[in-house]
């Protein structure tokens, strides 16, 4: 074996690890969701096209995500592909414009209206990779980027976007703004002392008040949402499953080692949500089970390479 080809696995894995392609997936079940949504007939060939697309939005966001956090990184996280030098940051910028401009021009192909809403998502997941240091409204923005999923793959579809699209939506964003705050406020709330002493919630920083009512309620509300939608036994034993998944991840997250692994669950729970979409639509046994394997496909992923 030569050199060159000893090297390729390394230098592939960090590209995957660059793209954080273990929750890739979420966004395939998140096309699927919104365009049942709007139309429980949706074409699969479009939906398919326009998952492809929307794959590539999430890929190009988070190695321009690295890219601007490069020199944060050197420091932090040297470990990095970018700081460590196993990918060049001109390659990553290379990729950033050439994955956005094909996913645009697959959005193009399926009409006006899902490519204008496509330049409004690239514009925001720019807008948030730029500007989600030191932003406390950087979550929101990191929901508004997974609800717009939604829109472009509804308007993909339709012409234009229903009510039950908008809500769904809107209770994604807030469920991806409430995992995003409560591992934040975990990981203060479990920050090391100076003596190397965890900082427990009988401490002087416990008034952050273990999981904090909002981010709590922002997350849970999903599940309350979803209550009033149930209409058949399978779609009841989806919110089982997904409430089931919510809560054991937040458990998780309240242990100072396992805050990783309860965050990473909440994103793989985004599928389950989605499949709560489908079937509240009336959507295809297939539509819901394409969620579904979205859901082990990015459990499994995440065991491989990390979530976040």
């Amino acid at each position: 074996m030569s050199s060159a080809e000893a090297v390729r696995p390394s230098t592939a894995g960090a590209w995957l690890q660059l793209a954080r392609i273990s929750n890739a997936p979420t966004v395939v079940s998140n096309t699927v969701a919104g365009a049942v949504l709007a139309s429980a007939t949706a074409d699969a060939a479009t939906v398919a096209l326009v998952a492809v697309a929307m794959a590539l939005f999430y890929t190009a966001g988070m190695i321009l995500n690295d890219v601007l956090d490069l020199e944060v990184d050197r420091v932090e996280r040297p470990e990095r592909p970018l700081p460590s030098g196993v990918v060049s940051r001109q390659a990553a910028i290379t990729a950033v414009a050439a994955l956005f401009a094909i996913a645009l021009a697959l959005l193009l192909v399926e009409g006006l209206e899902p490519f204008l809403a496509g330049i409004g998502l690239a514009a925001l997941i720019v807008l948030y990779d730029s500007w989600h240091k030191g932003n406390a409204l950087s979550p929101v923005l990191m929901g508004g980027c997974r609800a717009l999923v939604y829109v472009v793959a509804a308007l993909a579809v339709t012409a234009s976007v229903a009510l039950e699209v908008w809500t769904a939506a809107l209770v994604l964003l807030l469920y991806i703004v409430g995992l995003t705050q409560v591992a934040k406020a975990e990981a203060r709330l479990w920050r090391p002392r100076p003596t190397g002493h965890s900082v427990s919630s009988d401490g002087p920083s416990g008034t952050h008040r273990l999981l904090s009512a909002w981010p709590l309620a922002a997350v849970l509300a999903a599940i309350g949402y979803w209550v009033g939608w149930v209409d058949s036994v399978w779609m009841a034993l989806l919110l089982v499953a997904f409430a089931a998944w919510v809560l054991r991840a937040l458990w998780l997250v309240r242990g100072p080692r396992r805050i990783g692994e309860g965050v990473v669950s909440l994103i793989a729970g985004v599928s389950l949500f989605d499949a709560l979409a489908v079937s509240s639509a009336g959507g295809s046994v297939a539509a819901v089970a394409v969620c579904i394997a979205c859901f082990f496909v990015t459990i499994g992923l995440q065991t491989k390479i990390a979530g976040t």
